[in-house]
């Protein structure tokens, strides 16, 4: 009977050792695994819109690039938007003369070549290239080539402007000019190194930024 009571308690104990939590297991720190996901939150890069207006911003390249892109965006990205129409309106001009012109050309271009095939059957059939000659249907060709070459320009021109005119202005808007200015006129005075005697003048001082000394008030 001792027997039995002896090997139910070891038993008992045993079970009741193994239901107790082992005190080396390791515990989940939700602490740090907070602190861990709070960085990752904050080591997670940003768009790529939010990225090119927040880091050093306004970046003269990267206006450039956006208006050669798209023409406008670059001044976009500044926040001028009141240059738009501008923009848009020099562009646009430039385009419809340029097309204006090259269709213009086109035409003196065919009726020409249709006059001189020495073909009766390709003759030009609208005025006013029915009254007129190869020589002048030549002569206009020409001007208009010319007139197409030039708003071709023009227009690439106009491109290129808005581009630099983006880039800039994305660079002066980084310029720092500060309030104290300063402008001075002094006199000066220097030695003659040919001759003797003194040559007397007037010296111009623009200052810019706070290097000026300053006084301390009484």
């Amino acid at each position: 009977m001792c027997r039995q009571v002896f090997c139910f308690c070891f038993f008992l104990s045993a079970f009741l050792n193994a239901q107790t939590p082992d005190t080396l297991a390791p515990v989940l720190d939700t602490a740090a695994f907070a602190a861990a996901s709070k960085t990752g939150a904050s080591v997670r890069k940003a768009g790529f819109i939010r990225r090119i207006f927040t880091k050093n911003y306004p970046n003269p390249r990267t206006a450039a690039y956006l208006s050669l892109a798209l023409p406008g965006a670059g001044q976009v990205y500044n926040k001028r938007w009141w240059k738009l129409p501008f923009v848009y309106g020099a562009l646009g001009a430039a385009t419809y003369f340029e097309i204006r012109n090259y269709r213009q050309y086109a035409e003196l271009r065919d009726n020409y070549k249709w006059v001189v095939d020495g073909d009766d059957n390709t003759n030009p059939t609208e005025a006013p290239y029915i009254f007129m000659d190869a020589t002048s249907l030549k002569s206009y060709r020409d001007t208009w080539r010319r007139y197409f070459e030039q708003t071709s320009l023009v227009l690439g021109l106009a491109y290129i402007l808005t581009a630099t005119e983006a880039f800039v202005d994305a660079h002066l808007s980084r310029f720092d000019v500060s309030d104290d200015l300063s402008f001075r006129v002094r006199p000066a005075a220097e030695t003659v190194p040919w001759g003797s005697g003194m040559a007397f003048g007037v010296g111009l001082s623009l200052q810019f930024g706070t290097t000026r000394p300053r006084t301390t008030p009484p």
